[in-house]
């Protein structure tokens, strides 16, 4: 299991305003994972208020954020009140604006209500690394996803998941500190990764082999109920997708994100369809 806490923090240095993503958090060619990206934003910028609660997080990028090169990160806070407040970030490199972030945060309310209107996950029946499951149908696994490890079920989806609509079932390891920041920051990434099987999915293509298009994310949304739900050693977060549409150019992806049978978090990613670099052809 990895040590979430200690990459999303190292990943900002405070004194220099700057953040830098390990190329190991390489999303697609090149360019940064944008659900690391926005987990340790939304870390940093819980350094910067008293209230310990992450509601939401609102991410766009607008250029790919580059791996292994320190980059520009300035926090403000742009309003704060007794029970929430809404810090916004940049990240910006060479003058040029990569992406930008509004995260709040909260204190615990006081009303006399709580529900769950929506029936629990039920657990994968039998779950193994995806890049496992990859490797043997003779399909090399992308770097992240045999370093996170997150795991899928061999048989594909259940059949009352996908006629409920949901596309992909998967876990992914939780973080095991305490703080509600890092907790919501491991549920960003869960909510980024699974727009892309997802979409492939939703349009009956397998998802080993090539793919005909990229999926850089444009946008990321999420919305934190109980992040501190999932902070045992060794828990492994559920989630499932679905992709209602994808049209024109661009896909969003819609997931959850459950500990046990408590929704923890759940959120929406868009992607643009970029196709995929046709390989050049020896000798031309």
């Amino acid at each position: 299991m990895l040590d979430y806490e200690k990459e999303l923090r190292d990943a900002f240095d405070a004194t220099r305003g700057r953040l830098t993503v390990p190329a190991v958090w390489e999303g697609y060619p090149g360019a940064a994972f944008g659900g690391f990206v926005a987990g340790a934003v939304l870390t940093a910028a819980s350094t910067r208020t008293v209230h310990p609660r992450p509601l939401s997080l609102f991410s766009r990028y607008h250029r790919p954020v580059p791996l292994d090169r320190a980059v520009a990160l300035t926090l403000a806070s742009e309003r704060t009140g007794r029970s929430v407040e809404t810090i916004t970030a940049k990240l910006v490199h060479d003058d040029r604006l990569l992406a930008s972030f509004s995260v709040a945060f909260g204190r615990d309310g006081e009303a006399p209500l709580g529900s769950q209107a929506v029936a629990p996950m039920a657990p994968l029946v039998r779950p193994r690394p995806v890049w496992q499951l990859l490797q043997e149908i003779g399909v090399d696994p992308p770097p992240l996803m045999r370093r996170v490890g997150f795991r899928g079920e061999p048989d594909g989806i259940p059949a009352h998941d996908a006629a409920g609509d949901w596309h992909v079932r998967a876990e992914w390891p939780a973080a095991t500190c305490s703080d509600p920041a890092v907790q919501a920051a491991v549920a960003v990434m869960a909510i980024d990764c699974f727009v892309a099987p997802a979409t492939m999915h939703a349009n009956k293509l397998p998802t080993g082999g090539d793919w005909p298009v990229m999926m850089p994310s444009l946008d990321l949304t999420s919305w934190f109920y109980a992040p501190e739900a999932g902070c045992k050693a060794g828990d492994w977060l559920s989630t499932r997708t679905s992709v209602p549409v994808s049209r024109a150019g661009y896909a969003v992806g819609r997931t959850q994100v459950w500990a046990r049978d408590l929704l923890v978090a759940e959120g929406m990613s868009q992607v643009a369809l970029v196709p995929a670099p046709t390989p050049s052809t020896p000798g031309r």
